[in-house]
């Protein structure tokens, strides 16, 4: 089961750059389509080059530089890595504040799912068993999202669902009913089909902006090339230092990308309890 989910894995990241490729570059997706550690070594190697960079400038003009031009360019380097770490956790911020929506939409899915599975109840004993069924499907197909991620096809699946579910629901106009009942099953089928939809646009849709990653890997480079300037003009027993600034700030875009990504299986998972629970109620007779 691991090696097959491996695998979609692998033909979702070639069709994702397939994509890329006829799009143009966007930074974000392509970061989202690469593995993590191929991601954080690509961080790490792109990181010491420009530290070498801006090592060789500050050896090469600097090679007799005074105590005072030291202590400016450190007053410069502590600036530019001061801002890259605003910017670093702003972006942060905003990831992870999609993933506690993403966490918050799912368990308030779960709990419309529940209740409009018990409120089957109140129909006409026709319509009960066809809709129950709509509903344990709809519950199955979410979580098959979270798990094996086909998301296109699941996306699809859902869509048609709706579609199945609300025309099931119109046929309780023709139905010798309580309104009220009727009006309460309705809205929270309403109500369902709304969170869905806008839990798909925040899983799938909202993301860190492009000009956002441009201006963090533009400000990780000039960082990078301060750092290693620094070091060029401070002499090079300071040279060891080197692989202490990359590290934190690889792991750090390793783990934005992650919480960013929406169609790669992310290692950061919402989560899924509710809708097993759910699916466990709904294997329970009801009245």
């Amino acid at each position: 089961m691991k090696e097959s989910e491996n695998v979609q894995v692998l033909k979702e990241e070639f069709v994702i750059r397939d994509e890329l490729k006829k799009e143009g570059l966007n930074i974000g997706r392509y970061f989202g389509a690469l593995s993590p550690w191929i991601l954080f070594t690509y961080i790490i190697l792109g990181s010491l080059l420009v530290i070498g960079l801006g090592f060789w400038t500050g050896h090469l003009l600097f090679r007799s530089s005074n105590e005072a031009t030291v202590d400016s360019i450190d007053a410069v380097v502590g600036a530019i890595l001061g801002l890259l770490g605003f910017i670093l956790g702003f972006t942060f911020s905003l990831t992870w504040s999609r993933f506690g929506s993403r966490n918050s939409l799912v368990v308030l899915q779960a709990k419309l799912l529940g209740t409009c599975y018990l409120r089957t109840s109140l129909l006409p004993q026709k319509l009960q068993p066809s809709l129950r069924k709509l509903f344990r499907e709809y519950v199955g197909v979410l979580l098959e999202l979270q798990t094996a991620g086909h998301v296109d096809e699941s996306v699809m699946k859902i869509n048609d669902l709706h579609i199945d579910i609300w025309n099931q629901t119109t046929l309780l106009v023709r139905e010798d009913m309580d309104s009220e009942l009727r009006s309460l099953f309705t809205s929270a089928v309403n109500e369902l089909i709304n969170i869905t939809e806008e839990r798909k646009i925040v899983g799938l849709v909202y993301s860190i902006p492009e000009p956002i990653w441009r201006i963090l890997l533009l400000l990780i480079g000039m960082g990078m090339f301060a750092f290693g300037y620094q070091i060029g003009v401070s002499g090079v027993n300071r040279i060891a230092q080197v692989l202490l600034l990359p590290i934190p700030f690889g792991l750090l875009i390793v783990l934005i990308s992650d919480l960013n990504s929406t169609r790669i299986h992310p290692r950061l998972k919402v989560t899924k309890k509710p809708l097993e629970d759910v699916l466990e109620m709904m294997g329970k007779e009801i009245a």
